[in-house]
C-alpha cells in the first residue's frame, strides 16, 4: 500500500488544525458524535481522519451510503492505515451505485489498494459512465501491471468517450512512473496512448511526454 498519510499532508494539516482548535475532540468523542443525533457528524469524520484508527472504521463504513456524509467518511477511511479501512471500502463496491459508488472507487485509488484491482476491473465497463471513469482513474493511480492492463484495454477497446478518460488516466500514471524512475514502463504506457484511436491533441501530448 502507498504511504497514505504522507500523500495528503496539506489536507491533514488542515484537519489537524481543527482538532487543535477544539482540544476536547478525540477519537472516543468523535465516535460518540457519530452514534448520536447531533449535527456535528461531518466534523466528527474530519476529526477521525486525523486521530481515527481501526476502532473508527465500522462507524465510518456505515456512512458510505449517506448522501451528505459519505464524502466525509471516505476522507477518513482513505487515510486510516489499518487494513480494515480498505476492507470497508472494498465491501462497499457491491452495495453502492452512482455517485456514491464512484466516490468509493476514487477512495480505493487514493489508498493505492492493489487488493481491490480484480473488483475494479469488473467496474471498468460499468454502464454508469461516472463509475467507469472513476474506475480507470483509480486503476491508473494504483499503477500495478494488472491495473494498467485494464486501462490499456479501455484505450484500445472502449467506447470513444471512455477511451479519452482512459488516456488521461494513462498519461497521469506515466508521469508518476517517470518521476518514480520507472521510465521504461512509462514509455510503454505512453506508446499505448499514441497508438490508440484518440483525438489528435491527446496523442500529441503522449508523444511530447515520451
Amino acid at each position: 500500500m502507498n504511504p497514505i498519510r504522507f500523500s495528503f499532508i496539506p489536507l491533514l494539516a488542515f484537519l489537524t488544525s481543527i482538532t487543535q482548535a477544539s482540544p476536547a475532540w478525540d477519537e472516543a468523542t468523535a465516535l460518540a458524535v457519530l452514534a448520536s443525533d447531533t449535527e456535528q457528524k461531518a466534523r466528527a469524520c474530519q476529526i477521525l481522519a486525523v486521530v481515527g484508527g481501526p476502532e473508527a472504521v465500522p462507524a465510518l463504513a456505515e456512512l458510505l451510503d449517506d448522501n451528505h456524509l459519505a464524502s466525509y467518511a471516505r476522507t477518513a477511511l482513505e487515510v486510516i492505515e489499518d487494513p480494515s479501512a480498505g476492507e470497508a471500502l472494498r465491501a462497499a463496491l457491491t452495495t453502492l451505485e452512482g455517485r456514491l459508488l464512484a466516490g468509493v472507487v476514487t477512495s480505493i485509488g487514493v489508498r493505492g489498494d492493489e487488493t481491490a484491482v480484480p473488483a475494479l476491473q469488473e467496474l471498468a465497463s460499468h454502464p454508469e459512465r461516472e463509475v467507469a471513469e472513476s474506475t480507470l482513474v483509480a486503476l491508473a493511480g494504483i499503477g500495478s501491471e494488472e491495473a494498467l492492463a485494464t486501462v490499456v484495454q479501455a484505450l484500445n477497446q472502449g467506447p470513444a468517450d471512455l477511451r479519452v478518460s482512459a488516456a488521461h488516466a494513462a498519461l497521469a500514471a506515466a508521469e508518476k512512473m517517470a518521476k518514480d524512475g520507472n521510465k521504461p514502463a512509462a514509455q510503454k504506457l505512453l506508446e499505448s496512448v499514441q497508438a490508440a484511436v484518440l483525438p489528435e491533441h491527446i496523442r500529441q501530448a503522449a508523444g511530447a511526454a515520451n
